[in-house]
């Protein structure tokens, strides 16, 4: 198992750099990808890391923090008002990504499975074992359970 297999959350950056070595893409493709999915798709990202804060607090500091949910039902997330407004100019306004401007903006491992598997994407090599791609680990809701069986 790689080193990468391990981490459980990378800057936002990092992961489209990462993404971009392993499919043979340019990095400004996969970031506007990511930005359509945080704006549209609902995929998390934070940009207060939830390894380097203390259990059980969630404090912003004053700093300009905004809570933004992109689809009914989903988790919120809270990000700096101007990656949010970058991201947004991205996607609505077809603005360059910056790597600067999406600097401390973070995303699990978790969160970017969920949001590969809701769009059918396959999970990649850099953050995802052979074995769990093989796997698919494709969860199934609850309602299609009953009818495999």
């Amino acid at each position: 198992m790689e080193v990468g297999h391990h981490i459980e959350s990378y800057r936002i950056w990092d992961v489209i750099s990462l993404w971009g070595r392993e499919t043979l893409q340019h990095e400004i493709i996969l970031a506007r990808v990511i930005a359509k999915a945080v704006i549209r798709d609902g995929l998390r990202v934070q940009s207060v890391d939830p390894r380097w804060k203390m259990r059980g607090t969630f404090e912003l500091h004053g700093a300009p923090f905004v809570g933004y949910v992109a689809r009914d039902g989903a988790l919120p997330i809270f990000i700096r008002t101007s990656a949010l407004k970058h991201l947004i100019n991205v996607v609505e306004h077809a603005a360059i990504p910056d790597q600067h401007a999406l600097f401390d903006e973070c995303v699990t491992r978790q969160d970017f499975k969920a949001w590969l598997e809701q769009a059918e994407i396959p999970l990649p090599a850099f953050w995802f074992s052979a074995a769990a791609q093989n796997r698919g680990d494709v969860l199934v809701p609850a309602a299609q359970q009953n009818t495999l069986n």
